[in-house]
Parts: C-alpha cells; structure tokens; sequence
C-alpha cells in the first residue's frame, strides 16, 4: 500500500484480494493521504467495506412531495377531470394545512385538527372524507416510493347515508313535459331511459348511437369542460325505447355532439342545473339535480324485476355494491312483496305444505317443545 501525487491529487494505492484499487484522498494532502492510508488498513484488517454508508434519503415536506406525487402519480393514473379535482383539493386545502411539515411528523392529532378546522369551516364530511382519501393515497405513495415514514390510518368522518331520491313514472311524464326547450326536452328524456351521468350526455357523439340497432354506447364524458374517459374506464351499451328513439331523431345535428347550444358548442353544468331548476319549478315537484334520473332509471329498473347484474351492466358500475345503492323499491312495491308471506288463516300455514302435511316439533325461545301446526 502506498500513498502517490497524480496531477494535484493525491491517491491511496493498495491491492486487496489480488485486485488493485485506487482510493482518492478526502484531504488532498501528503499528510491527508497518509492517514486515509491508515484509515484503509484498519477498516480492511476488520473486513469492513471501504465503501461509505449510504446516507438516508431526506423526508420531504407534504408540499414538497405533494408537488411530485401530482407530477408523477395522479397524472399518469388518473383522468383528466381527476386530475383537476385532487390538484384543487391540494391546492385549496391540503397544502395550506401541512404544507410545511415534514412527512414523517405528519400525525393522529394533525389529522384530527384538520377534520375539526374543515368542520369548523361549514365543509361537508362526505367533502372531508374526499380530502382525507386523497392525503391517505399521497402518504401511502410516500411508502411504496421508499420514503421513510411510518404508515398511518386515517380515520374517515361518519357519513349518514344520503336520501336517494327517485321521481315516480307521474313525476316523470310531468318533468318531461315541463321543459322550454326541445334540446332539454331530449336530453332529460335520454337521461331518464338510459341512465347516463351528466357528463356522459354532455359527451354523447351522434357516432356513438346506432339508431338502426336501437342502441348507443358511451363512450367518453366531458366534466368541467375536459373530455375523457367515463367512469371507472368502462365502455358499454345501452339499449334504446321507442321515447328515445324519437328524442333523438327530432334533434338537429349541429355537430359531433348530440347535445349542443345552438352554435354546436358544449353545454356546461351550470347551464344544465339552471335548466332543471326551472323545469321543476314549472312542473310543480321539488328541486333535483340531473344525477336524480340517473337514480330513477335504476330504481325502476329494480321495481320491474331486472336483475340486479343487468342493473349494473347499464350503469356501468365496476361494483355490484354500487348498482344496490341506487336501485331503491317504491313503497307499494314493498307492501306487495310482503303480501306473499300472507295465508289465508283458514287454511293451513305454508310450512305445512312444504313438509307434506308433517306436524314438525319446534321449540319456543323458553325451549319448550310443540308443534308446527
């Protein structure tokens, strides 16, 4: 082993394990190389690596990492519209709260003054638990990214099952009839029929409907302005009835989409809501949004015995646990079904011929023995 000047540099030459290696001196001195020499010897003597310790990544701060995760992860894995969204939540709320603290310093009782600050703030906790999700998938990205952070659950708001409204087949022949306009008039019937969400009517093209077939198939959606995608990325098609059919066919084409202003340019949610708003008002029910014909579609679908697969299959839900959500039974329809389970009481009960005319013992809660009769 040996020390050597190379051009103003100076160097620690020794063989190891019949290898020759070159080690630069971290004080480029005679003196500096002379006692990294030594340093070589005792660290090779305790079969210690002459490499230095790698050097823990840094943590982040949330708006550090944030910045990248959107970058990276939320634009390569999400729509358009998606996007938009969690870059505003993050923007609007997330950053502004954690901002400046550090990953790993991110806790249970920061998380909780965050819940009471948005509470506090008038937000909704179904808005909330939105936020929340987002700040729970950016942390466990951290994670999988390497990040040396420890995992956290974060414990969503208690949310009271929203009131699915539904209109009944009176309503709905009342609301169709109610409308200014025939573009509206056609597009509430379209949404009444089919299902479609109101991004997925802003999206329909006249190339995706097969008015030979009688069907259409969705097959992108326009939120906020963005075309993209429709939900959960599932294309599917739609059977059409003879009141949609006719819908269609008595609209001008004044251009890609089905659904235009008088110019062929995209209609817009506001327009939309403004729409409806009045539409109620004229037809004497109360005030709902587009999304409510999207519930009736389903609810009477469910009322009329469809299946509950086929339900799913039309609404284009990757969940069965969904479709069940929107497919409510009108009260009558439940009084019916109930009704089966009434006998006539001067004739023997169902259980009795069922079991071929056995008199089966049972047992009372008291563990008495009788008799089915």
């Amino acid at each position: 082993m040996s020390v050597r000047k190379i051009r103003n540099t100076w160097w620690v030459d020794f063989r190891f394990n019949r290898d020759r290696c070159r080690k630069r001196s971290p004080e480029n001195s005679h003196k500096g190389a002379m006692e990294y020499e030594a340093l070589i010897r005792q660290k090779l003597s305790r079969g210690e690596s002459l490499e230095p310790a790698p050097q823990p990544t840094p943590i982040p701060t949330f708006v550090a990492f944030s910045t990248e995760w959107l970058e990276i992860y939320v634009r390569t894995n999400n729509k358009p519209s998606v996007q938009e969204s969690e870059a505003r939540i993050l923007r609007i709320h997330l950053v502004p709260f954690f901002g400046r603290m550090r990953l790993d310093n991110i806790n249970h009782i920061d998380i909780e003054r965050y819940k009471a600050e948005k509470l506090a703030d008038g937000l909704k906790t179904k808005t909330i638990n939105n936020h929340l999700g987002i700040l729970a998938k950016c942390l466990n990205t951290a994670i999988e990214w390497k990040h040396d952070i420890n995992s956290i659950r974060i414990k969503r708001l208690r949310t009271p099952t929203p009131p699915f409204k539904f209109l009944t087949p009176e309503d709905s022949a009342r609301l169709l009839a109610a409308w200014n306009f025939p573009i509206w008039q056609a597009m509430a019937q379209v949404a009444l029929h089919t299902g479609l969400r109101l991004g997925e009517l802003f999206g329909l093209r006249w190339q995706d409907i097969d008015l030979g077939n009688r069907q259409l198939t969705v097959r992108q959606s326009i939120v906020n302005g963005i075309v993209g995608v429709p939900k959960n990325y599932r294309e599917r098609t739609i059977p059409l009835t003879g009141n949609v059919m006719a819908a269609l066919n008595a609209l001008p084409r004044r251009g890609e989409l089905v659904f235009t202003q008088t110019d062929g340019t995209a209609l817009t949610r506001g327009m939309a809501q403004n729409a409806i708003k009045h539409a109620c008002s004229r037809a004497g029910i109360q005030q709902i949004g587009w999304h409510v014909f999207r519930h009736t579609f389903a609810s009477h679908l469910g009322a009329g015995g469809t299946p509950i697969t086929s339900i799913q299959a039309l609404l284009g839900h990757s969940s069965i646990v969904m479709t069940m959500r929107y497919t409510h039974t009108s009260p009558s329809a439940l009084r019916d079904a109930v009704h089966i389970l009434e006998t006539n009481p001067t004739q023997p009960s169902p259980i009795f011929w069922a079991t071929g005319g056995q008199h089966l013992p049972f047992f009372t809660a008291r563990g008495k023995q009788t008799e089915v009769q």
